[in-house]
């Protein structure tokens, strides 16, 4: 099972392979916040610390919403990520 680490809150998370973070974090008490939840207002951008390979492939449109705002290339959004293995992120600010 990967393990989720979200450094913020100091928490490792066991998850299923292929969960989404924003499944995950409605089960689990995180520092993660989500606003629309289709990747359309930035609340839920996290940084990935570690392994950023073992997060689904970015998508156009997440692609597209990042680029807008300026982010940083360490920089995603939780509601449209996937988790394929041991992975460590943190609250963007």
């Amino acid at each position: 099972m990967p393990i989720l680490t979200v450094k913020t809150d100091k928490k490792n998370i066991n998850i299923e392979h292929g969960a989404a973070i924003i499944d995950v974090c409605e089960t689990e008490e995180t520092s993660i916040l989500f606003g629309c939840r289709d990747g359309a207002c930035g609340a839920c951008m996290i940084r990935v610390l570690e392994n950023p390979e073992n997060l689904s492939p970015m998508e156009e449109h997440e692609r597209d919403f990042l680029e807008t705002m300026a982010a940083r290339e360490d920089e995603r959004l939780a509601c449209q990520c996937k988790v394929l293995g041991d992975v460590t992120v943190e609250v963007s600010e």
